[in-house]
């Protein structure tokens, strides 16, 4: 398998540190008419600066911690099926998502606290994108895609492709936006 580009995102320099050298710090933050950052336009050009021939790119949100085991258990699942989309399970919390209460990072038709072994949409939070979909969503715009439409957009190019979403069950890294 080609090799995968790993990406941290870091949302107006609020990412928790951690001390996995393989990441690439993708800082975004509020602009003139973007007051939520244009995160589709960072994920967009880290592909195109750092793809090549990559296989993907593995998304860790900054608000989201991952060990050593859970970097390694999505890279064993990626070897798997790299042609697939691999979402951690975590559970994200009403203050990311304004709901009542938590729910799992994808979801079937919407985002709850049931989990689905096949889901059709997911959150970013530590989740693989195989370069098929990475290049349909830049040709569909990804570059103008902002928060929080990004996720829910790239979920709907995975879905029109028919590419399979796949829950990497030996991940278990934590949302720590509770607060």
């Amino acid at each position: 398998m080609s090799g995968i580009v790993c990406v941290r995102m870091n949302w107006d320099r609020t990412a928790i540190p951690l001390p996995i050298q393989r990441y690439h710090m993708l800082h975004f933050g509020p602009e003139p008419g973007h007051p939520f950052g244009r995160r589709g336009l960072a994920m967009a050009g880290a592909w195109q600066q750092l793809g090549g021939d990559s296989a993907g790119m593995l998304v860790l949100d900054g608000d989201v911690v991952i060990d050593p085991v859970d970097h390694d258990a999505m890279f064993a699942a990626i070897d798997k099926e790299p042609d697939a989309v691999h979402v951690a399970p975590v559970k994200l919390w009403p203050v990311s998502t304004h709901l009542d209460g938590w729910v799992w990072g994808h979801g079937l038709e919407f985002f709850s606290a049931k989990d689905p072994s096949r889901p059709d949409r997911f959150s970013f939070c530590y989740t693989y994108l195989p370069k098929r979909l990475l290049e349909a969503c830049i040709k569909s715009g990804m570059d103008e895609w902002h928060y929080p439409g990004v996720d829910q957009k790239v979920s709907k190019v995975c879905r029109e492709l028919g590419i399979p979403i796949r829950v990497a069950r030996s991940c278990q890294p934590k949302h720590l936006n509770y607060a």
